[in-house]
């Protein structure tokens, strides 16, 4: 008997989700080719648009240190950065849906430090906070959501049910620090940030080495 391919078993899982509760289609989070984003899959977060606005998120030092290893953007558009991986608190469903917490994970290799590389928020200052590395998925500050922005992209959200800071339920923006670092930051100042999630090619490797 032929097994069926891992694409075959996708379309009938979304078509038995369409079927069954159409009303969680809407919530679906997208690829750029309009597929659900799946659960534990590889993706590069990328700005909804291209060109002026930057790359992909990758990881990259902070205060002259490599480790813990903070979330950045690259600053050229010809870079998608590194993959993330997301992965649900609680869902019964094999996709991501907008709301539903979650953790993410950078999915790339990075030779310089070897701490976790779940993401969590950590403090910069008194109204800036910065994503870092190091998280647990079972900790609070390492608990986000996706959310549609627009019709076509979407802001990554730090607001997880039983946050102890409700002041801290905003959207994920880019800091931009005195040495040119773009940090993915939440903060007073720091607007939201839409974001497009590109499926990563199964071959694709992320090497980065972080000085």
């Amino acid at each position: 008997m032929k097994t069926p391919s891992l694409a075959a078993l996708t379309t009938f899982l979304l078509f038995a989700l369409i079927t069954t509760n159409p009303s969680v289609v809407d919530a679906l989070v997208l690829d750029t080719e309009g597929n659900p984003v799946e659960w534990h899959r590889n993706y590069n977060v990328l700005p909804f648009v291209w060109g002026p606005l930057g790359g992909g998120l990758t990881l990259g030092s902070h205060n002259n240190s490599i480790c813990p290893l903070y979330v950045t953007q690259e600053p050229s558009d010809l870079s998608n950065g590194l993959t993330v991986a997301f992965s649900p608190r609680i869902s019964r469903l094999p996709f991501v849906t907008s709301s539903a917490e979650l953790s993410i994970k950078t999915t790339g290799s990075v030779t310089t430090c070897k701490l976790s590389l779940v993401w969590k928020l950590v403090p910069e200052s008194i109204r800036l906070w910065y994503v870092s590395t190091n998280g647990n998925s079972d900790f609070l500050n390492s608990i986000f959501r996706i959310e549609h922005f627009e019709s076509y992209y979407y802001k990554i959200v730090f607001c997880p049910a039983r946050s102890p800071i409700p002041t801290l339920c905003k959207g994920l923006g880019i800091d931009y620090a005195e040495d040119g670092t773009r940090y993915l930051a939440i903060g007073d100042d720091i607007r939201p940030f839409g974001f497009v999630f590109k499926k990563a090619e199964q071959s694709q490797t992320n090497i980065k080495t972080v000085v």
